[in-house]
């Protein structure tokens, strides 16, 4: 999905000083070269050093690609933080804390299944509403893809998970203000999925997503209001099914709010698929209607299959034209995705050319629809 930086880097993202000492009380970089009011600020007020120190050990957490191949795509979030810093304006302080916050709480949701020890603390200082959550799909995260949740072995993380998420349940299905969402949730639908109680999460990733996915909307709303309500791509990466969960499933404005994931800067770089998506999204015609954020949201996650590289294979055929999107441009994003898929994923040079043009395909197919 589109992934929007507000965030807050100073060191990390492109350090010009060296970094402080260990065991230092100052942020991770050295005041005695601070020049700017930015860096005078940091330096300055205890609390935003500690912000900066906990940013920077996250930060080298993260550098690694959620699929454990390759590198992460943390770079280019810190320079995007480091600018959206360098934009404050007075009171300077006000505006440091709220960067600072929204980027470790990025960074924590990125390591929080390699590092939970490190990441928990910072996800429930930073969002209190959200952070249960999480530590539920940390847990979730550690066991393997579908597995038997009445097994003896995973009976602690079982009554854990049940006591991290029935508060959400129960409110879900007892407040009237959330019918529509337990409707959704109770109706078995065409995928015969439905969660009526919190034992029935435990009979399959595609349940647990399920009640991850409706979730979001409902949820007190983050503070500072920029603050990333993502799912771990780590998580999703071990577990494909809660991709669902960052998925359309009101066919409203909801759907704007259901939880996202954080796979555009935890997996590797694709900077020719992310220019391809904005030339995309800004050539979108005006679409009537509050299902086009289901169709918005749809598409994000046709994004997010491609990084993954779990796009439904297809027939080659010919990719239809998009308003803004040249033909030199699409012929260079299915070259680095066959390149990715290769490098990153291990396929043969051959698979991995029929993934990418069918990632391809499903893109260009879905974007710029409206019903």
């Amino acid at each position: 999905m589109v992934i929007l930086f507000a965030l807050a880097p100073l060191a990390l993202a492109a350090a010009v000083v060296p970094t402080a000492p260990q065991g230092t009380t100052g942020p991770s970089f050295a005041c005695s070269a601070a020049t700017s009011a930015m860096e005078k600020t940091i330096c300055g007020d205890p609390k935003l050093g500690a912000l900066d120190r906990e940013m920077a050990q996250l930060y080298s957490l993260a550098k690694t690609s959620a699929s454990g191949t390759g590198p992460s795509n943390q770079l280019a979030a810190q320079r995007m933080a480091l600018q959206a810093m360098r934009a404050c304006t007075p009171p300077l302080r006000a505006c440091l804390e709220d960067r600072y916050v929204a980027r470790t709480q990025a960074l924590a949701i990125a390591v929080l299944t390699t590092a939970p020890a490190t990441a928990l603390p910072v996800l429930r200082r930073n969002d209190p509403a959200f952070a249960p959550i999480l530590e539920a799909v940390q847990l979730w995260s550690e066991a393997p893809a579908d597995a038997a949740w009445s097994a003896p072995e995973r009976a602690q993380s079982r009554r854990r998970i049940t006591t991290l998420l029935r508060p959400y349940l129960t409110r879900l299905l007892t407040d009237a203000d959330q019918s529509y969402g337990r409707s959704i949730l109770q109706d078995a639908g065409a995928d015969g999925v439905s969660v009526k109680t919190i034992d029935d999460i435990f009979r399959s990733d595609r349940h647990f997503a399920a009640l991850l996915q409706i979730l979001g909307p409902y949820l007190d709303q983050a503070t500072p209001t920029d603050l990333p309500r993502d799912l771990p791509c780590a998580a999703i990466v071990r577990h494909p099914a809660l991709l669902s969960a960052t998925g359309p499933v009101f066919g409203s404005t909801m759907d704007n709010f259901v939880f996202g994931n954080d796979c555009q800067a935890t997996l590797p770089p694709l900077p020719l698929l992310e220019a391809l998506q904005t030339k995309l999204y800004r050539g979108w015609p005006q679409c009537e209607g509050t299902i086009r954020f289901a169709i918005y949201r749809g598409f994000a996650t046709d994004i997010d299959q491609a990084r993954l590289g779990r796009t439904p294979s297809a027939k080659a055929k010919a990719l239809p034209a998009r308003k803004g999107v040249t033909r030199a441009s699409v012929t260079g994003v299915e070259r680095e995705l066959t390149d990715y898929y290769s490098r990153f994923l291990g396929r043969t040079p051959a698979a991995a050319a029929t993934m990418a043009r069918s990632a391809l395909s499903e893109l260009m197919t879905d974007a710029h629809q409206c019903e």
